[in-house]
């Protein structure tokens, strides 16, 4: 998956409940709501995404500019 990297501070890599695969976002910032939930904000368009923290199996978050990958066990 290849993602612009323009403004983009963080990889979020996360699995949710139920799910096998890993999903991969990048987000120019990110902040918690105070209802449970995880706010990634899209590096080019400025839309926000919301995520159910309860819902997260597994979560990795680095800087965008780091080289090495994380790798999910």
């Amino acid at each position: 998956m290849l993602l612009e990297m323009n403004d983009l501070n963080l990889m979020i890599r996360f699995r949710l409940t139920g799910q096998d695969e890993f999903q991969m976002k990048g987000a120019s910032r990110m902040k918690m709501d105070g209802r449970g939930g995880l706010i990634l904000y899209d590096a080019q368009s400025g839309k926000a995404e919301r995520i159910e923290i309860g819902q997260l199996q597994s979560f990795i978050l680095q800087p965008a500019n780091c080289s090495t990958s994380a790798r999910p066990n």
